[in-house]
């Protein structure tokens, strides 16, 4: 009869086990069921208790940041928690864990105080145990375990979904449950079937998954005094494993080369043809958002390549299972490394001044039908230079397209005739400039006129004490 009460109360635990993980499957990512504990080892909380160990014997957790070493190394010296990853999903996660009570350690001592009495015993069959997991959605039940038997490795869950799983936060829920009956225990010259109550301890499994690279909308701020690189709308955000560890941050790595530039002369003395900086996200409490900035006038205008590259930064690479990884310029770890725009993209016109053509001047005597009227003019900005004579272009330029100052026009005739000036500047703005000209002479044409200026403001009137009326 005791043989057979001993079954009946363990298929009741197992029944119960298969409703936890019911429950359990409900739960939602990041879902809490206990608070980690803050216990320095996997001790029981009392002589009796059930406690969980993650590094059993004879285990191979995965990734690695999940090993006993690595997460020693990152401050976590308790067996029955585990510090927050990172991790894409390959390898496959296998979580090794085992319990940790005076009921499953074979030949080990059993106070009498677990009997209900005062005469210690000696633990002859370990307790079998069964394990409850859920994780997005999916959950089930592993075992029942023996610890200590021949048959049986170490118990260990593993998470073949999570390389399906969305990119975020997660956390494994586990339950372990010791099976009441399922062990033997000698008591001087009896033996009692152990335990006799059922034992049940929670934990959970934090990580972040990450299979996508970084990512963020670009936009250029190139044709001001400065110049600046908005990275807006960033994935993914900086994650912390613990309020004082950091477990990546988001880098970008924005440079660029001057293309070309039509300005033959040079532009001033030292102006650089390129840029190259670094900017990071790491406080996932402020704005998305991050630039790269630079005063202008310190580089040459014209048209540059830039390229962009997104990453993961991280000082603790052991707890970091992620792809691509590759050494930043100082040799730190890093990940996900990605090209967001590199030199196959259209070129960056970087210009610093409004561009116009000034002092658009002819000769200053009327020019004989027959010779050539020389015109001079000044350009402000940067960008491709067209002449127009009547309506017609005319180029002298080594490709006969452009124009550039001076410009040698023959007069042929006694007629009034038209020269336009046009820059098209790297920022796609279009300015022009023009004048009539002939064999009289030559006169500003006045639809290219700047607007006058506007006129002054009145001076203020004062009142007998001084006060402006």
């Amino acid at each position: 009869m005791a043989r057979l009460s001993a079954v009946l109360i363990a298929l009741g635990v197992l029944l119960s086990a298969s409703a936890n993980a019911q429950l359990l499957q409900g739960a939602a990512p990041g879902a809490t069921i206990a608070a980690p504990r803050a216990a320095a080892t996997a001790t029981p909380a009392g002589p009796c208790a059930l406690d969980i160990d993650f590094f059993p014997a004879g285990a191979d957790n995965k990734p690695t940041g999940w090993t006993e070493a690595v997460q020693s190394s990152a401050g976590n010296t308790a067996r029955d928690q585990l510090v927050k990853v990172a991790l894409a999903g390959y390898p496959i996660p296998q979580l090794y864990m085992a319990p940790v009570s005076v009921f499953t350690q074979v030949n080990g001592q059993i106070p009498g105080q677990c009997f209900g009495g005062s005469t210690p015993g000696v633990l002859a069959r370990p307790a079998a145990f069964v394990i409850t997991w859920a994780l997005g959605g999916v959950g089930g039940q592993l075992g029942p375990f023996t610890k200590g038997s021949k048959q049986d490795p170490p118990a260990n869950v593993t998470l073949n979904m999570v390389p399906q799983l969305p990119d975020g936060d997660y956390c494994l829920q586990l339950k372990m449950d010791i099976i009441p009956g399922s062990g033997v225990a000698a008591v001087g010259a009896q033996t009692i079937a152990v335990p006799s109550a059922p034992q049940s301890i929670t934990r959970q499994v934090c990580f972040y998954k990450l299979a996508s690279r970084p990512t963020a909308n670009v936009t250029f701020h190139s044709c001001n005094d400065s110049f600046a690189v908005d990275l807006s709308n960033i994935t993914p955000k900086p994650t912390f494993a613990t309020p004082s560890l950091q477990l990546f941050s988001t880098v970008f790595h924005v440079w660029g080369k001057l293309n070309r530039t039509f300005d033959r002369d040079p532009q001033g003395d030292n102006l650089l043809d390129y840029f190259d900086q670094y900017v990071k996200w790491e406080d996932p409490t402020k704005p998305n958002f991050l630039q790269v900035y630079m005063d202008s006038p310190g580089l040459i205008n014209g048209y540059y390549n830039v390229w962009i590259e997104g990453s993961l930064a991280t000082s603790y690479p052991d707890l970091v299972s992620l792809f691509g990884l590759d050494q930043y310029d100082d040799g730190s770890a890093k990940y996900m490394g990605v090209s967001l725009r590199n030199n196959t993209n259209k070129p960056v016109p970087i210009q610093t001044s409004k561009s116009q053509i000034t002092d658009l001047a002819g000769p200053d005597t009327p020019v004989p039908v027959g010779t050539a009227a020389t015109f001079t003019w000044e350009t402000q900005g940067y960008g491709e230079q067209f002449c127009y004579v009547d309506g017609q272009k005319v180029g002298n330029s080594a490709d006969r397209i452009h124009c550039e100052s001076p410009l040698n026009l023959k007069v042929a005739d006694n007629a009034n005739h038209t020269l336009e000036v046009v820059l098209a500047d790297v920022c796609g703005e279009v300015v022009a400039n023009g004048v009539f000209f002939g064999a009289w002479g030559w006169r500003q044409n006045m639809k290219f006129a700047p607007p006058p200026p506007p006129p002054p403001a009145p001076e203020p009137v004062y009142n007998d004490t001084g006060m402006p009326m």
